[in-house]
């Protein structure tokens, strides 16, 4: 009986741990050609406005072209990749 009650036990932790993660992307056409373009992306801790606000403080001035948010049911906030663009 105690092996099928940690079987069960097991069996529920590792369905709850292993929950879909949830995507969204966005991407916004540049209008820079490809010789002249400069392109940068940072990982963003979308819980941290402090982080945030450095982040995209260093590419004041640049063009925001992607954005894609990273997060699952069992995951506390949202992580983001954040791609930037400007002409050289």
């Amino acid at each position: 009986m105690k092996k099928l009650c940690l079987l069960v036990l097991a069996a529920c932790i590792s369905l709850a741990g292993c929950q879909p993660a949830n995507v969204l992307s966005a991407k916004w056409d540049t209008g820079v050609s490809g010789a002249n373009a400069q392109t940068r992306c940072e990982r963003v801790d979308m819980r941290d406005k402090s982080e945030m606000g450095v982040i995209f403080a260093k590419y004041d001035g640049w063009k925001l072209i992607y954005v894609s948010e990273y997060t699952t049911g069992n995951k506390v906030g949202t992580d983001a990749a954040v791609c930037f663009e400007r002409a050289k």
